[in-house]
């Protein structure tokens, strides 16, 4: 696939996507990660005998969640590449450290950095404060920005 084609995947960091496909895909995901997160899965523990059956069922989920963040974000990333193509350098280059702050920083403090950083209360405390007050909010503004910005 050419770099200037467009495509719908939903795991596929290359290529470039449209306003509608972005708005379409950031929709299914946003529909299904705010679906999964209103199930409450400890209902079913009493119907479910053996009881590592449910924690097998809870790491599905989570496996699930961890999957529909990766894709947002390869969505995210091909819209990026979308607006950014033809600009000049230093706005991709700008918009590559966007992406980096905004978008992969949070997921990665959130599935892996804040537990190895456990022993070390305060600073944990404070990435939780800039991540969950600060950069989260303004990626959520910049997702709903990148629905305007005309690309290509």
């Amino acid at each position: 696939m050419s770099y200037k084609d467009y495509n719908n995947d939903f795991f596929s960091y290359q290529g470039t996507i449209s306003r509608k496909n972005y708005i379409i895909n950031m929709l299914i995901i946003t529909a299904l990660f705010i679906c999964i997160n209103f199930v409450r899965f400890e209902t079913f523990l009493p119907f479910i005998r053996p009881e590592f059956l449910y924690k097998i069922l809870i790491f599905m989920v989570e496996f699930f969640k961890f999957v529909l963040l990766m894709s947002a974000i390869s969505v995210i990333y091909r819209r990026i590449a979308d607006f950014s193509n033809s600009k000049s350098n230093t706005f991709k280059e700008n918009m590559k450290k966007l992406f980096s702050i905004l978008f992969v920083f949070p997921f990665l403090y959130d599935f892996c950095i804040r537990y190895f950083i456990d022993f070390i209360p305060f600073l944990q405390h404070m990435l939780d404060i800039a991540v969950n007050i600060i950069i989260i909010p303004i990626g959520i503004i910049a997702l709903i920005i990148f629905c305007f910005i005309k690309g290509n």
